[in-house]
C-alpha cells in the first residue's frame, strides 16, 4: 500500500513538467508519376518523390521556461520515398535547429535553417496557396554561368531547396501584422572572417486582404573567387485574397558579385477554390538573363489541379511548359523535371498524391 501511495505521488509530481513540454513528430509523402517531354534528346516517363512538397519527416518540440519564454526545437529528414534514401546522404540536411522564443521579444533560433528569401518571399507570400504550388513553380532556367553549386537549380533561393548552415537567426514578434528577420551563418575561415558567410534579411506585412514581403540573401560560396564573392539575391513580392481567388506576383534579382552575371524573374500567379474540395492554382513566370549569361532568357507557364480527400490528403494532376531563347546555348530546364531539354522547350506533366501525417 506504502509503495503504491509513493508511485501516485511521483506520478502528481512528474505531470506538471510533462504538460509544459511536448515533441511531436510530423510529416509529408508525396509520391507521383512525372512525364518530361525532353531529357537530353529523349521523352521520360518516371517516379518521382516530394514535388509538390518534399517528401519528408521531423520532430518539432517546445518546452514553457516560464514567463513567456519556450525553447524549440526542429530536426526535419528530407528523403526519397521511392527508395527510402536519405536526400544528399543527410540525417537532418532540411532543418536541424534550435532556439528560444518569447512573445514579447521575439526568437532567437541556431543551426541548419532557411534563409529569408524562402521564409519571406514563399512561404509568407504564397500563404495557403503553397499547399497546392510544386516546386516546378519556381525557377530554374539557361543560367549556368551564374556559377551556383548546384548548377542554376533554384538560383532565387525561393524552392526551399538550398539551406544555411551554421546560422543564427532572430524575428521580431509580430506588430500588428509586421514582422521583420536577420540572419547571419558563419563561414568559419580562420582569419577571414566573411569568407564562405551568408547574410540575410526579410520584412514582411500581413494585413486585411493584403500580404507583402521583401527578403534579401548574400552567400558567399566557396568556389565564387575562393569564398570571397558569391550570389546576392533580392526580391519583392505579395498576395491579395479575393473572395475564393488568391493573386500573387513577386520579382527577384539575383546577381554573381563575381562575374556580374544577373537573372531578373517577374512572375504573377494565382489560386482559384473551384468548389469545397476542388482547387486550382496557375503561374507565369520570365526569367531575364544579362549579357554576361549571353543575354538568355526563359518562360514558364503552370497549371495544377487538386482533389481533396480530406484535410491531410489529396491528388493532383500539373502541367509545366517552359521555353527558352538566347545569344548562347539556351537549354530549356523545369526546374525537378529530372534533367535538362537538348533544346529550348520542356513539357512536364505529373499526377500525384500528397499525405501529410
Amino acid at each position: 500500500m506504502k509503495g503504491k501511495l509513493l508511485g501516485m505521488l511521483a506520478l502528481l509530481v512528474c505531470m506538471p513538467a510533462f504538460a509544459q513540454s511536448s515533441v511531436t513528430i510530423y510529416g509529408v509523402l508525396d509520391a507521383g508519376i512525372t512525364y518530361t517531354s525532353n531529357q537530353g534528346g529523349k521523352s521520360n516517363y518516371f517516379y518521382q518523390s516530394g514535388t509538390m512538397v518534399p517528401t519528408l519527416w521531423g520532430l518539432r518540440g517546445t518546452e514553457d521556461l516560464g514567463g513567456g519564454t519556450k525553447a524549440i526545437f526542429r530536426l526535419v529528414n528530407n528523403f526519397n520515398d521511392g527508395t527510402g534514401a536519405m536526400v544528399n546522404g543527410l540525417l537532418f540536411g532540411k532543418e536541424a535547429w534550435v532556439g528560444l522564443t518569447n512573445e514579447q521579444y521575439g526568437t532567437v533560433t541556431a543551426g541548419n535553417q532557411f534563409d529569408f528569401m524562402f521564409r519571406y518571399m514563399t512561404i509568407d507570400r504564397w500563404g495557403a496557396m503553397l499547399k497546392y504550388n510544386p516546386v516546378y513553380y519556381t525557377q530554374q532556367g539557361p543560367f549556368a554561368k551564374l556559377n551556383l553549386p548546384n548548377g542554376s537549380m533554384d538560383f532565387d533561393r525561393t524552392a526551399g531547396s538550398i539551406t544555411t548552415n551554421n546560422a543564427i537567426s532572430y524575428e521580431t514578434p509580430n506588430f500588428h501584422g509586421l514582422k521583420f528577420g536577420a540572419m547571419y551563418a558563419f563561414g568559419g575561415q580562420p582569419g577571414a572572417f566573411g569568407q564562405n558567410s551568408t547574410q540575410s534579411f526579410g520584412v514582411s506585412y500581413a494585413g486585411g486582404v493584403m500580404t507583402l514581403d521583401a527578403a534579401y540573401t548574400y552567400t558567399k560560396f566557396p568556389n565564387i573567387n575562393n569564398g570571397n564573392n558569391g550570389i546576392r539575391n533580392w526580391g519583392i513580392g505579395g498576395r491579395a485574397n479575393i473572395a475564393d481567388f488568391m493573386i500573387d506576383a513577386m520579382f527577384t534579382n539575383t546577381e554573381n558579385t563575381y562575374n556580374g552575371g544577373r537573372v531578373n524573374v517577374y512572375e504573377v500567379g494565382g489560386y482559384y477554390q473551384i468548389s469545397d474540395n476542388n482547387e486550382m492554382t496557375v503561374g507565369y513566370q520570365f526569367n531575364q538573363g544579362n549579357a554576361v549569361l549571353s543575354n538568355n532568357h526563359a518562360h514558364q507557364a503552370n497549371v495544377t489541379l487538386a482533389h481533396d480527400f480530406s484535410k491531410l490528403t489529396f491528388v493532383y494532376a500539373t502541367v509545366a511548359r517552359q521555353w527558352v531563347s538566347g545569344d548562347g546555348d539556351a537549354f530549356a530546364a523545369i526546374i525537378g523535371a529530372g534533367g535538362t531539354s537538348s533544346g529550348s522547350t520542356q513539357t512536364l506533366c505529373r499526377v500525384g498524391l500528397t499525405v501529410r501525417f
